[in-house]
This record gives C-alpha cells, sequence and structure tokens, in this order.
C-alpha cells in the first residue's frame, strides 16, 4: 500500500519551520529552560573545576639543574714554595688552588690571634672597656705596653692584638672573656668546630708555643676567610699602623704592623704574620685583584713574604672567575596568590662564583630547590628555597634563595570575585570552542 503524507510533514517551508518550532518551544519552554539551565550550570561546575586544577600547585620543589664548564686553556705549572707546609684559596667560594703538606699540624705561633679576633668579635662590643690586670701587663715578648690599671676598649685592643701582634692584648681580651686564657682557649676551640675546623686545637690566644697547640695550612686558611668577611676584623688586618690611647703619657701609643706583605705585594689586603722558634716564620697573606680574592698560608717558611707572593701570583694569572649565579638573577618564581595569579622571581642571596683553573677540565653544577607556592604574602628576602654549587661532584656552595620583593596575597573577597571570574572565562572558552573563538 503506498504511503502518504501530510502536507505540513512534507513541507520545507522555512516559516512553516520556524513556526512549528517556535509552537514546540512554547509548548516545552519549561523543560527547555531546566535544561538549558542544567547544561550551564553543568558548564560553570566544569569551568570552576578547571580553575582549581589550573590554580593547584604542588607544594614540593621544583628542581632543576645546570652544568657551567671551567675555562679552556693549557694547564699551568704548580708553584713552588720552599715553606713547610702551605696552601692557596679562593677566598670567595673557599676552593684550594695548591697545596703542600696542608693537613700537617704544627705550631702556628702569632696567627693564633686571627681566631682569638674571631671569638672577641663574637662575645663582645667594640665598646667594652676593659681595665688590664697585672698578668695580662705582664706577658710579654711582643707587646703594646699595657699598663696595670689602665683601661682600654676592645677596639682598641683588637687593634693592637692584629696590628702590632701584642701578646698582652690577646691575654687582655681573653681574661676579660672569660676570667683567663684557658677558659678562652676552651671558647676558641668550640669556634673552631662551628666552623667546620678538624686539625686545630688551641691552648692560648696569643700563640706562644705550647704542646697541644696547633692547626694546619688549610685551617689557617680558612680562619682567615671567615675573618675577611668581617668587615671590621678586615680593616684591622690591613691596617699598616694605629693610634691607641696612653694614659698618663704626653703621646699615645702607635701600634705598627709586622707585616711586610703589605708593603710588597700589590693588592695586598692583611692578613697576619707570626714566629716563634718553634713555629718558625709564618703568614697568612691575602690579596685582591680584577674581581679575583686569594689567601695564601704559608708555615715555618724563611722567605714567607716572598712564598706568599709566588703562590698568589699563580693563583690570579692562572684561574678565571666562574660565576655561578649572579645576584638578582631570577632563578625561578614562586606563586604567591592563585585568584588573582600572583608570582615572585627567586633570586640568590648574593652572587655565588668560583676561580677556575685554566685547562682544569672543571665541571661545577647548579641545582636550585625552589618553593613551587606558598601559603600567604611575602615579604622581600623571604627565604623560598636553596641553591647548591658543586665543583668536580664536591660541594663548595649552600646557600639561601630569596624572594625579590615584597608579594602581597589578596583578601577573601578579592580571592571569590576574581575565583568567579576566571570560571566565567572558561565558560566562555569552552562554548566559543566550537566556532574557533576560544
Amino acid at each position: 500500500m503506498k504511503r502518504t503524507y501530510s502536507e505540513n510533514y512534507l513541507t520545507r517551508n522555512p516559516k512553516a519551520l520556524l513556526s512549528r518550532f517556535v509552537k514546540f518551544a512554547v509548548n516545552n519552554r519549561a523543560v527547555i529552560l531546566a535544561v538549558l539551565a542544567s547544561i550551564i550550570l553543568l558548564l560553570f561546575v566544569i569551568s570552576c573545576l578547571l580553575v582549581a586544577s589550573d590554580a593547584h600547585l604542588s607544594t614540593t620543589l621544583a628542581v632543576h639543574t645546570k652544568k657551567i664548564l671551567g675555562p679552556d686553556g693549557t694547564a699551568p705549572s704548580a708553584p713552588g714554595v720552599s715553606a713547610v707546609s702551605a696552601v692557596l684559596m679562593d677566598a670567595e667560594s673557599g676552593r684550594v688552588l695548591y697545596e703542600k703538606n696542608a693537613h700537617e699540624k704544627l705550631p702556628i705561633a702569632s696567627t693564633t690571634k686571627m681566631m682569638t679576633a674571631l671569638v672577641i668579635r663574637e662575645q663582645l662590643n667594640l665598646k667594652d672597656s676593659v681595665v688590664i690586670s697585672p698578668e695580662a701587663a705582664s706577658v710579654g715578648e711582643q707587646e703594646i705596653w699595657l699598663e696595670p690599671g689602665e683601661t682600654l676598649t676592645v677596639k682598641d685592643l683588637l687593634y693592637a692584638l692584629m696590628v702590632q701582634s701584642a701578646n698582652d692584648a690577646a691575654y687582655a681580651l681573653a681574661q676579660y672573656t672569660t676570667g683567663s686564657a684557658q677558659s678562652f682557649a676552651k671558647l676558641m676551640n668550640m669556634e673552631a668546630e662551628k666552623i667546620g675546623l678538624r686539625e686545630s686545637h688551641f691552648t692560648n690566644p696569643h700563640g706562644l708555643d705550647e704542646p697541644g697547640h696547633y692547626s694546619t695550612a688549610y685551617d689557617l686558611a680558612v680562619i682567615g676567610r671567615y675573618l675577611l668577611e668581617d668587615p671590621v676584623l678586615a680593616k684591622m688586618a690591613a691596617a699598616k699602623q694605629y693610634e691607641i690611647p696612653w694614659p698618663d703619657h704626653p703621646y699615645p701609643r702607635t701600634a705598627l704592623s709586622h707585616n711586610e706583605f703589605l708593603d710588597r705585594y700589590p693588592g695586598a689586603t692583611g692578613i697576619k704574620t707570626g714566629y716563634t722558634l718553634k713555629a718558625g716564620w709564618c703568614l697568612v697573606a691575602s690579596a685582591r685583584r680584577e674581581g679575583k680574592s686569594l689567601i695564601a698560608v704559608v708555615l715555618n717558611c724563611e722567605q714567607r713574604a716572598a712564598d706568599a707572593g709566588i703562590l698568589l701570583d699563580y693563583g690570579f694569572s692562572s684561574t678565571e672567575r666562574v660565576v655561578l649565579a649572579r645576584q638578582g638573577q631570577s632563578l625561578g618564581r614562586t606563586r604567591v596568590s592563585a585568584y588573582p595569579r600572583r608570582y615572585v622571581d627567586v633570586v640568590p642571596k648574593e652572587e655565588l662564583a668560583a676561580l677556575s683553573v685554566k685547562g682544569a677540565g672543571d665541571v661545577f653544577e647548579v641545582k636550585t630547590d625552589i618553593a613551587r607556592a606558598v601559603q600567604g604574602s611575602v615579604k622581600k628576602g623571604t627565604t623560598l628555597g636553596r641553591i647548591e654549587c658543586t665543583l668536580n661532584t664536591s660541594l663548595i656552595y649552600t646557600e639561601r634563595v630569596v624572594a625579590e620583593r615584597k608579594a602581597r596575597k589578596p583578601g577573601i573577597l578579592v580571592g571569590i570575585f576574581v575565583f568567579i571570574w576566571y570560571a566565567l572565562c572558561w565558560m566562555g572558552r569552552i562554548i566559543g570552542a566550537p566556532f574557533g573563538l576560544s
């Protein structure tokens, strides 16, 4: 049987089709509105989930590693020195560039006073007044002619210690700090342990020969490095003379340096000489040129200034300074706020660099661990991770990395408003995607 269709069913008239659609929409408007509302709600929920997912960052650290190769060239010949023990150290990184019996335990004479100065700086104020005892005034040998009962500041006595290498000043400072030279020596040994020394032991603050009083060229270089990091002590170590009050005398005492190296070597910055019959001639020398800072130690050396100069010449001529991280260099970003998205750059607390011997095939590795996100606002300088630098697999730096600026997390109402705005933007992208509008 032949099927027949009504005219309305067969029509292709646009007006008729539109009329039928309008009629259907009017008759079923409640259902259509409910479906549209459901679709919009579903899109909004999906958008909220996408916003939340996009904003979520793990609290684990973001780890980044890069390698830096040392300079090319022909490896230089090692310097020759007559010292029984010697070491050359990069003052910036602590890298040893040359060594000769650097870990041999030896008497160290007045280079001891570097450790005395470090302890004093931790324990006393420069303006503190010290009354000189008869015991301090009678120590003898190298002195600044202290008199029993006179009063001097810690600053004046430290200058006498570092410039004149005064034993009486060393004893006076030690006695004022702990009551005796013996108890002060305990502080010296505690400080040595604190800064990582394993081959030193101190029994007095001045360095006169005593059983059990010793150190090594390497340990003295480390002590010198710490001393140079203190601007006050670094200034004292470089001084050639200093005027010290002398009560009841018509003129002050003049502390004169025994460090001939300060006059002989261009760029010399210190640090300390020493001599006893048992220790021989000793010198911890430092110099700075073209951005490089070096420390040379020679123990039991007849030509201490000449040998120190040979070591430093070798260090300045055979190395290049490799910058591992510049101050202010962005190492990454940490998210402070998700709604709205706010980030803060993470930078090194200070520039990190090391000297590399030309042609030595050095390989530096710089590893940064940075927080992906933090909870709440941060201040400029807030610790957000760390940076580790290794040289040929040996660790030379472990330092903090910090926020480059302050960054404030917005209030909860602003956060809610921005979250909704981000969700609406996602909805727009989803709806516009089929039409190429996302």
